[in-house]
């Protein structure tokens, strides 16, 4: 299990509003889950990082910062990809409230977290633990080609020590200092070209039951 490094700066959680009017109804959202609004069945991630790359994606510059919370509700229905194995879970959910706090809410639900347990990679001397999250926009009755997404992924050796949902540590970029592994995040607008994409890298990744938020 991995545990901080070094002290975590205490970064305000303010997305970087993908366009200038976010209230509009076209998938975006500027705003975090408060802490009040966290199930106690919940996990919550909390991240901060920079953008490091950006394609057809004017809203953006390499280096903007972006910061803030996502929330993977318990308490709606969801399963267990049965095509992985035991050490590498796929969990996902036809409820769009499964993964949120990216995009507004609404549309039709893609959402899926991906829990690794020393998966073994082509090229890599060792297996190595991947916990990734993806929050998906979808328009209801829409195509997956059209879809937003927004991904963080963590891969790391020795990061957790199963594949359950239910997920607890807090990582930083200085713990990511072995080759092949990694702390990324991505925004992606459409499946479909010209693939208007951005890159982010993580200074820092907490994953913590919505428990460690009651009040």
């Amino acid at each position: 299990m991995h545990t901080l490094r070094r002290s975590v700066p205490v970064f305000p959680l303010l997305l970087v509003v993908p366009f200038a009017d976010a209230s509009a109804t076209d998938g975006f959202v500027g705003f975090p889950i408060p802490d009040d609004a966290i199930p106690l069945s919940s996990i919550v991630i909390e991240y901060a990082g920079r953008v490091s790359a950006v394609s057809d994606a004017p809203e953006y510059s390499v280096g903007d910062r972006l910061a803030g919370r996502l929330l993977i509700d318990l308490s709606v229905p969801w399963s267990i990809n049965p095509d992985t194995p035991p050490n590498q879970r796929t969990y996902t959910s036809a409820d769009p409230a499964f993964v949120r706090g990216f995009w507004i809410p609404g549309g039709d639900g893609f959402d899926t977290v991906f829990v690794g347990n020393d998966v073994a990679r082509p090229g890599d001397d060792r297996p190595a633990d991947i916990f990734g999250v993806r929050d998906l926009y979808v328009v209801q009755n829409g195509s997956l080609d059209g879809a937003r997404r927004f991904n963080l992924t963590a891969t790391l050796y020795d990061l957790i020590d199963d594949a359950r949902l239910e997920q607890s540590f807090e990582v930083t970029s200085a713990d990511a200092n072995e080759p092949n592994e990694s702390l990324s995040g991505r925004i992606m607008f459409s499946s479909i070209g010209p693939f208007p994409s951005v890159d982010v890298d993580l200074d820092w990744l907490s994953v913590k039951p919505g428990s460690c938020f009651a009040r």
